[in-house]
C-alpha cells in the first residue's frame, strides 16, 4: 500500500499512547528516585514488592510476577544477593528449585521504598483534583479489566490481591 493512502493514525491520541508513555515515564522518574534515595534500581525495586505480596516464589514465578523473562532476573537476583538483599534456598520437596527470600535487610527498605513512590506520586498528580485522580484510576482499571477478559486472563491488580500472604 502506497503511504499517502494508509489510514493516518493519531497516536498522540491514542489511549494506548498515552497510558504507555505515563507509564514509562513513572518508571523513569521511580528507578532515579529510588537510585538517589536508596541505592536500589526499579528492577530490584519491583523484586522486594513481589516477594512482599509472596514469600519464597522459585525464580520462574518470580520472573513472572515482574513481567521479565527468566534468563533476564537471574542477575538481578545474583546482584541482590550479594548485596544482601535476597536469598536463594532450595525447595524442600525438589533440591533442584531454587526459592528466592528477602533478607531483613531488604525489609529495612520497604518504608523508603514507599517514600520514594509517595514522591512520584506527589510529582505526577500536580495540579490534578483527588476528583480526577480518582476518575484515572478508574479509567485505566477499567481498560486494564477490559482487556484482561478480553486475553482470558486475570488483571494483574487481581493477580497481586490473590497472592497476597
Amino acid at each position: 500500500m502506497i503511504r499517502y493512502q494508509m489510514k493516518k493514525f493519531d497516536y498522540e491520541n491514542s489511549i494506548g499512547f498515552v497510558v504507555y508513555s505515563a507509564s514509562k515515564m513513572m518508571q523513569k522518574a521511580f528507578d532515579l528516585e529510588l537510585r538517589d534515595k536508596i541505592g536500589i534500581n526499579l528492577a530490584q525495586s519491583k523484586v522486594i514488592f513481589a516477594l512482599y505480596m509472596q514469600s519464597g516464589p522459585t525464580q520462574r514465578e518470580l520472573a513472572d510476577k515482574i513481567g521479565v523473562e527468566s534468563p533476564t532476573l537471574v542477575p538481578i537476583i545474583d546482584k541482590m544477593e550479594k548485596d544482601g538483599y535476597v536469598k536463594r534456598k532450595s525447595d524442600d520437596n525438589d533440591r533442584r528449585i531454587k526459592r528466592i527470600y528477602a533478607t531483613p535487610k531488604a525489609d529495612l527498605l520497604w518504608d523508603s521504598m514507599m517514600e520514594c513512590a509517595a514522591q512520584i506520586k506527589k510529582v505526577s498528580t500536580k495540579d490534578l483534583s483527588e476528583q480526577e485522580i480518582k476518575s484515572a484510576l478508574g479509567v485505566v482499571k477499567k481498560i486494564t479489566e477490559n482487556l484482561s477478559e478480553y486475553l482470558g486472563e486475570d488483571s494483574s491488580m487481581t493477580d497481586l490481591k490473590k497472592t497476597k500472604n
